[in-house]
């Protein structure tokens, strides 16, 4: 074995042994007893020991028994961190485990990732949030996917005025909503706070563009938010203008916005929804020298003077013409739009936090799938978003209405992830391990493992027109069930043993109990879930939602449910997995029979 140099190991195990809350998870709840790097001994089984000492830590699917060979725990560990390849990862050397090169690589990364979760959980607890959301925050943190550097990166930074993209948007040069990019989400009080930086002198981050092709094209890759927000603010969004000459006195729009929403009767959530201007925000302070250009429109405070840069301008020289305010910008030129999106996955480790559905949809954007689901859950419900499914004359208005329904709004994509999700699940049998069980990924893994399958060629069925319309018409059809058979769901399996009177669902238990709707439907056994309401009811009065956070227990909750449901109605397995083959060409059926089985805690 190489001298490998293991402080760094040591150093990251002894964080996480210092004494602090543990998240609340199924298990242990006492935290481990603390120990120096220094008694971290990697020639013996003392390293895998102490690496058990804090597991609670690393949110692993497996867990270890102190009565374990230590060859076996060192099997399961590796096949974990590294599936496949856990022998590349110690040697066993007369019972004593000794890490590899490639083992502790991939230990320290757990380590490092650990030890970033702990901090920011403790810290939450630190500022009373209460154990449950922070276990909760922690939780998700682990589902978001370590970034990978691109392959091919040819990127710039420059930096322009205000003007120099306003310019830009009304000549139709940058593409201020591609399809990856989630809607506008910023209230006016976020975008009032921003154009208040811009008012005040203060320097904004960087917004990134990626050219089209060789053109003077621009999608706007991230910034999207503070972009349509100064847009917006001076009239100068091109959807907001264009939105304007369809409503009464145009000519009023750029001049006296006031009296043009006055006369058009606008309430303030359509003009935020149709890219219209706003406010700034008021000031209390007489001192603050922006008190005369507070509860105005743009239009009414141009020629107001700021100080920027040490010098006294208008408010229109600071938007519309050369100053020494400027905006960072970094484009990237001549890249695979592919690898731009993969940036995506840096910026979320650098500060800018993407949440993993938004990552995904920028990484797959260019499958058909991808925006075919944010088509149909109604996060990006216009027709431009998906016209191969408008075309073969797919609606999918009825499948928006059910599933807000069940309370899903489109903010951060989520109606988007329970679909995916759902069909992931049913389709894609996740890996097994040594002992031929099935593994239990994360979600956002999961995911992503089925899209990067449909990108290759194991799974390039679902890139096929054909398939790609029945999937659509599939969950149309199984969110209409769904919704419905309403009173079959008992409100204790909706939200995890809240009162009888719960309406809003979780996740886990939409993604069981529509994923039963899904195989009903395929098999055209919809009737009976119609006549058996009142069974289904008390099954899944008795499944409330686990404690536990971790990805096998949830997996379990998801099989269990949906099997039991589908169970309680008399659906044979065996012909419905034939089913699902016929249409889609894979089946997790027999999967699923078996994560059941894995104890709920």
């Amino acid at each position: 074995m190489e001298d490998l140099d293991f402080d760094q190991v040591a150093t990251l195990l002894a964080e996480l042994s210092q004494p602090g809350q543990l998240p609340k998870i199924g298990g242990r709840t006492k935290p481990p007893i603390a120990f120096d790097p220094l008694d971290v001994d990697f020639s013996s089984n003392e390293w895998l020991s102490r690496l058990l000492d804090v597991t609670p830590w690393l949110n692993l699917d497996s867990t270890f028994e102190r009565d374990e060979s230590p060859r076996t725990v060192a099997l399961r560990l590796f096949d974990e961190l590294l599936p496949g390849k856990s022998g590349l990862c110690f040697q066993d050397s007369e019972g004593a485990i000794l890490l590899l090169e490639m083992g502790a690589q991939a230990l320290e990364e757990r380590l490092s990732r650990a030890v970033s979760n702990r901090a920011d959980f403790l810290q939450m607890l630190d500022e009373d949030v209460s154990l449950a959301a922070a276990t909760e925050a922690w939780s998700d943190a682990w589902n978001e996917i370590p970034a990978t550097e691109p392959i091919s990166i040819n990127a710039t930074v420059d930096k322009w005025r205000i003007y120099d993209l306003s310019g830009r948007a009304r000549q139709q040069q940058l593409e201020l909503n591609p399809t990856y990019q989630r809607d506008f989400v910023w209230s006016n009080a976020d975008s009032q706070m921003l154009i208040e930086s811009i008012l005040r002198g203060i320097p904004l981050p960087s917004i990134i563009l990626a050219r089209v092709s060789s053109s003077q094209r621009f999608q706007i890759v991230d910034g999207k938010q503070r972009l349509t927000a100064i847009l917006r603010f001076m009239g100068a969004h091109p959807e907001g203008r264009a939105n304007a000459m369809k409503l009464k006195d145009p000519e009023l729009f750029d001049s006296n916005f006031a009296q043009f929403a006055k006369r058009n009767n606008l309430r303030a959530t359509e003009v935020r929804e149709k890219y219209l201007p706003f406010r700034t925000k008021k000031y209390t302070d007489d001192k603050d020298p922006l008190k005369g250009l507070g509860g105005r429109y743009y239009c009414e405070i141009r020629e107001k003077q700021v100080f920027i840069a040490g010098e006294m301008i208008t408010v229109a020289d600071l938007f519309e013409r050369a100053c020494d305010y400027f905006i960072p910008v970094l484009i990237y030129k001549d890249t695979p739009v592919r690898d731009i999106h993969k940036v995506f996955r840096l910026y979320n480790q650098q500060g800018i936090k993407l949440n993993a559905e938004e990552i995904r949809n920028a990484v797959f954007n260019h499958l058909v799938i991808s925006r075919l689901v944010l088509f149909v859950g109604g996060d990006r419900p216009e027709p431009e978003i998906a016209p191969e499914l408008v075309g073969a004359g797919i609606d999918p208005t009825s499948a928006h209405e059910n599933i807000r329904a069940l309370g899903f709004g489109i903010t951060r994509f989520r109606r988007t992830k329970v679909l995916l999700w759902t069909v992931a699940t049913l389709i894609l049998k996740p890996g097994q391990g040594p002992d031929g069980s099935y593994r239990t990924p994360s979600t956002a893994s999961h995911i992503d493992e089925f899209l990067r399958l449909i990108d290759g060629t194991s799974l390039a069925q679902f890139r096929s027109p054909s398939t790609l319309e029945n999937l659509a018409r599939d969950l149309i059809a199984a969110l209409e069930l769904h919704q419905s058979a309403s009173d079959a769901w008992h409100p204790r399996f909706r939200r995890k043993g809240k009162s009888e009177m719960a309406s809003r669902w979780e996740e886990l238990p939409v993604v069981a109990s529509l994923l039963a709707c899904i195989v009903l439907v395929l098999s055209h056994q919809e009737q009976k879930l119609e006549d058996n309401v009142e069974a289904v009811r008390d099954v899944t009065s008795k499944m409330v939602g686990p404690q536990s956070t971790q990805n096998k227990t949830q997996w379990a909750h998801i099989a269990n449910a949906a099997i039991t449901i589908l169970e309680t109605v008399g659906v044979d397995f065996t012909s419905v997995d034939a089913v699902l083959v016929e249409r889609y060409g894979e089946s997790a059926i027999a999967a699923l029979l078996e994560i059941r089985k894995i104890p709920i805690v």
